[in-house]
C-alpha cells in the first residue's frame, strides 16, 4: 500500500467523519470531530499501518469557540509518511477520549497536554501533573 492509497482508503471508510482535509507540502491534515478520534485512530494504526505517535500538540485559541485544538502527529514506518489529525475542544467540554491505549507513546504527552492546558483525557490510566508543581 502506497501512502496515498492508505489515504484514500481512509476518506472511503470514514469520509464522512471528516470535516476538513488539508494538504501542505506533502502531508495531509484531516480536521474531526473529537467523538470520532478513537475510532480513526484505531483504523489509522490497525488498517493503515500508521503505527507511531510521534506528538500531540495543543493550541489555545483564545477568545474562540472552541477554544483548542488538539493535533495528533502519525507516522507509518513502512509507508514512510506523515498523517495528522486535529480536533476541537470546547472550553466547556475540557475533554476528549485518550488514545494511550491505542499508542501507548500518547501517555506522557496526554499528561502534558492536561497539564499546561487543562484538557482532560477521558480514560487516561494516569492523568497526573508532570511539569507543573501542584502545591
Amino acid at each position: 500500500m502506497t501512502c496515498e492509497e492508505a489515504l484514500a482508503s481512509l476518506e472511503k471508510s470514514l469520509g464522512e467523519k471528516i470535516q476538513n482535509k488539508t494538504e501542505f507540502r506533502g502531508e495531509m491534515t484531516y480536521t474531526i470531530p473529537a467523538a470520532n478520534l478513537r475510532e480513526i485512530a484505531k483504523f489509522c494504526r490497525d488498517e493503515l499501518s500508521f503505527d507511531y505517535l510521534i506528538d500531540i500538540t495543543s493550541i489555545d485559541n483564545s477568545g474562540e469557540e472552541p477554544r483548542f485544538e488538539i493535533v495528533y502527529e502519525l507516522y507509518s514506518m513502512s509507508l514512510g509518511a506523515h498523517l495528522r489529525l486535529k480536533l476541537r475542544v470546547s472550553e466547556a467540554a475540557g475533554s476528549v477520549d485518550t488514545v494511550s491505549d491505542i499508542w501507548p507513546t500518547a501517555n506522557w504527552h496526554e499528561r502534558e497536554i492536561y497539564d499546561m492546558m487543562g484538557i482532560k483525557f477521558d480514560g487516561h490510566p494516569d492523568l497526573r501533573r508532570i511539569l507543573m508543581w501542584d502545591g
